[in-house]
């Protein structure tokens, strides 16, 4: 088929540089193209491998496997980034051929395209980035400032079951909340028990602005208030909840290579979530803690961070999020000033309906309620040179605190960022720790010792309460090992703990993940190594391999095989999955497992999910064989949204209260007020990109899109190549905005209506009409600039998108009077309120006298 006539290349004609993100518009490709930060994200083909192309650090991956791209492969401008053909062909399902002397681009497909899955798309909109000429295109941005109240968004899940090896029957729900709120954005969580009881509900308001402003004279670029969490010191403290205050004036999205980041987030009942890092699984987690998953200490190498957090639902759902973090070396301009500061009632919820160790065993009840409070600042010395200062309170049990202050430099010697930091506390305590990082024979490096003197306590290394650390050493690597023609990437860690007795401890862990025929392996092994004071040593070696793939994309297919090497040798629990989409609006899932260790249990699950626009119903129950244990489930999940242009709640799929919304009406604004109203009218087929799934207006112009997530800046992608009238002009194509967990953003998108004209110009020659190439030709309109066109080889001129009114034709005056030429008789046109095409124009050019060929030229 022919996606579109027309596609501004440059470059050579044999192998054109070709713009990204309008091909992957044409093909319909989950690329997210962003030329301002030189990045591209996203998954590619029918196994949605996932793609991460960073040119300003030269990072370039598609499944694990890395893309050699030099910098004549690409080039980047205000609107897009532009690829060769040859370079696209690295990372494209997809074929390039390109006929030079046809002015004709082939694509021919590896594997099948989004595209070729939908309903074959007419040509794009030729306004599209056809004029070599113009500047870039404009971005349409939508402010979404804070309210002082938005109609609630709802995340409502409940499920109800039988299971034998439980007493009674099992009850649980958990609702979400999000919505704008005394000029904050709110979100609020209820979970309940397996009983159906209240056991958990928490409440937050925040506020985020990219760039600062936030506080007045303090610049904030985060506010949160609520069930929060503190900040973590580089020393001596961790990140902690409680309900409280906190507030950070660190650019969005940046960390230091020497910090280890916290990742939380909403995570449903029934739902399983594993963390990626650069391609690399490095955890999972089954259960939710308060509602939430928490992946916490996760270690980042210098650079580019790409973290994939993967969701599944329980009947096969699945879910991505992507976040790039930048981690620097820690150093900060000179003069430039980062705060950040928190204060909590540690392990108390705002509302607190029981104690946190009864919500969940896990939750530590140490100090819980007591006051914490953490202080840190950053400070740029020089352009080398950067000082860090830190303080806090904080408890220790449940009737003592400590109070401690540390003091910290961050430089490069030798082009390894280093550290140095030295902490005291109220009892006597002390620490010194140095570290640092690097990427040597291109592997990333990140090393550590700390040293603590007088029972100082550092919460990031503690083990237990009764034995203080005296030394905690830490290794992180990140690399490649190159396999034939596949590159494996690998990521390592080693921690070494002495404590006060004379006992230690030694951890180490391997984590690596690699595509191999469309199927995505991973791999990963955890040594432990216990010595007592006595010299007792005890040491275990586990291990795990998983793997996922789209067999015949049509099943998702997950698997996994838990396995000890020490003390011995044995097979753990083996674990197998497969989903499908029987319609798009019915979905099954299989599972089987088996115990291969002691009691060689085996289990089979299966479940049926009905999936609507108004939420998903799914019925799920699972058989275990030696014991005949057996559980029968129901549950529902569905969203509440109010959509603010039909002014009413709607239902949809589970999801609005966590993401941001919007409401899109796309219209032919009459009156040019930039407001639907009398006269205007609503415009259907057009399709809006970046939520969850494409969407497209219907017969009244307006669509819901969900599945936004909350990032600092979002961006929609809007299509007209399905319009009925060709004869409008849009706004920009590419909408920004920001959105908010449960805020729906209204997006009025209007058009007005276009005319096109063509128009021959001539002159009189031996009594017939002969056309004149290269003639610039004006239309005036009152109180609007020119629209300026040259005549073709046959004299004619073609005017498209023009506004409605009345014009006249005119010659170039400059050229015009060079010729000494003028129109013999005045023309006029007039472009219909409708729009619509004008009837073709004729004018005749008379000159002074008959000028050389030379001035024709």
């Amino acid at each position: 088929m022919t996606l579109t006539d027309s596609l501004a290349t440059y470059g050579k004609p044999e192998d054109p540089l070709i713009p990204l993100s309008d091909l992957a518009q044409l093909l319909d490709l989950d690329l997210n193209v962003s030329p301002p930060d030189r990045r591209i994200t996203g998954r590619i083909g029918q196994a949605q491998r996932a793609l991460t192309i960073d040119l300003a650090s030269g990072t370039a991956r598609i499944g694990g496997k890395p893309i050699t791209l030099t910098p004549e492969d690409y080039a980047v401008t205000p609107s897009d980034i532009y690829f060769r053909a040859s370079a696209l062909q690295r990372f494209l399902p997809v074929a390039v051929t390109v006929d030079s002397e046809a002015l004709e681009i082939k694509l021919t497909a590896l594997e099948s395209l989004p595209l070729q899955d939908r309903m074959a798309r007419a040509a794009r909109d030729q306004n599209l980035g056809t004029d070599q000429g113009s500047a870039a295109e404009p971005v349409m941005k939508i402010a979404s400032p804070y309210k002082l109240y938005s109609p609630p968004a709802f995340d409502i899940s409940t499920a109800v079951g039988m299971d034998t090896t439980k007493s009674g029957p099992t009850r649980l729900y958990d609702v979400r909340v999000g919505n704008d709120l005394l000029y904050t954005g709110f979100q609020g969580y209820v979970g309940s028990d397996e009983n159906g009881v209240l056991s958990t509900v928490r409440a937050t308001v925040e506020r985020h602005q990219v760039g600062g402003g936030l506080l007045g004279p303090i610049n904030a670029t985060s506010v949160t208030a609520g069930d929060v969490f503190t900040p973590a010191l580089p020393i001596g403290v961790r990140s902690t909840g409680g309900r409280g205050f906190e507030f950070s004036t660190a650019p969005l999205e940046e960390t230091s290579v020497f910090d280890h980041i916290d990742l939380r987030g909403e995570l449903p009942i029934g739902d399983d979530v594993e963390l990626y890092v650069n391609d690399v699984l490095r955890s999972g987690q089954r259960t939710p803690v308060q509602g939430r998953y928490e992946f916490l200490n996760v270690p980042l190498v210098r650079g580019v961070n790409v973290i994939r957090i993967v969701i599944y639902g329980p009947h096969g759902e699945r879910n991505e999020q992507t976040r790039v973090v930048n981690v620097s070396s820690g150093q900060l301009k000179a003069h430039t000033v980062i705060f950040q500061f928190g204060i909590v009632q540690q392990n108390q919820s705002v509302v607190q309906v029981q104690p946190a160790s009864l919500v969940d065993p896990t939750l530590t009840n140490t100090g819980d309620g007591r006051i914490r409070t953490v202080a840190g600042l950053t400070y740029g010395l020089a352009t080398n040179l950067t000082a860090v200062a830190g303080a806090a309170l904080y408890p220790l049990t449940d009737t003592s605190s400590r109070a401690l202050g540390s003091l910290g430099l961050r430089t490069s010697l030798f082009g390894l960022a280093t550290q140095l930091d030295a902490a005291h506390d109220n009892n006597g305590g002390s620490a010194l720790g140095l570290g640092i990082a690097g990427r040597p024979f291109g592997v990333s490096l990140v090393a550590q010792d700390s040293e603590y003197r007088g029972g100082f306590v550092d919460e990031n290394y503690a083990a237990t309460d009764t034995l203080p650390v005296v030394r905690h050493s830490s290794l992180t690597l990140d690399g490649a090992l190159p396999v034939h023609q596949l590159v494996i990437p690998l990521s390592g860690s080693v921690q070494y703990n002495q404590y006060s007795d004379g006992s230690t401890s030694l951890t180490g862990s391997s984590r690596t993940s690699w595509t191999v025929f469309n199927v995505l392996a991973s791999g990963g092994v955890d040594y432990q190594r216990s010595t007592t004071s006595g010299g007792v040593a005890s040491e275990q070696l586990l291990g795990n391999i998983s793997a996922s793939s789209f067999a015949a994309f049509k099943w998702q297919l997950r698997g996994s095989l838990d396995y000890a090497v020490l003390p011995k040798f044995a097979p753990g629990d083996f674990a197998f999955t497969a989903d499908r989409n029987i319609t798009p609006s019915l979905a099954i899932h299989l599972g089987v497992g088996q115990d291969l260790d002691t009691t060689k249990e085996s289990t089979f699950q299966g479940a049926g999910t009905w999936r609507t626009r108004f939420g998903d119903l799914s019925l799920s129950g699972n058989y275990t064989f030696q014991t005949k244990a057996w559980s029968l489930g129901l549950q529902l999940s569905f969203g509440l949204i109010f959509d603010p242009i039909a002014g009413h709640y709607a239902l949809t799929r589970s999801g609005p209260a966590s993401e941001g919304s919007v409401a899109f009406q796309a219209f032919v604004d009459r009156n040019g007020d930039g407001v639907f109203d009398a006269g205007d009218e609503p415009v259907s087929k057009v399709s809006v990109e970046g939520g969850e799934k494409k969407a497209v207006t219907g017969d009244n112009g307006q669509v819901l899109i969900q599945g936004l997530g909350t990032p600092a800046i979002g961006h929609l992608q809007i299509g007209l190549d399905d319009i009925d009238d060709p004869y409008v002009q849009s706004p920009p194509h590419t909408v920004e905005f920001s959105p908010r967990a449960g805020l729906v953003l209204r997006i009025p998108y209007a058009l007005t209506p276009t005319g096109e004209v063509l128009a021959r110009i001539s002159v009189l020659r031996d009594g017939k009409p002969v056309g004149l190439s290269a003639l610039r030709i004006q239309l005036v309109r009152a109180n609007a600039p020119p629209v300026a066109g040259l005549t073709e080889f046959d004299g004619t001129v073609s005017f498209e998108h023009l506004p409605t009114g009345a014009y006249q034709l005119q010659l170039d005056p400059d050229q015009a009077a060079r010729l000494h030429m003028h129109l013999k008789a005045p023309v006029s046109l007039t472009v219909p309120a409708n729009g619509g095409f004008v009837p073709d124009q004729a004018a005749e050019v008379e000159f002074e006298h008959v000028p050389s060929e030379t001035s024709k030229q």
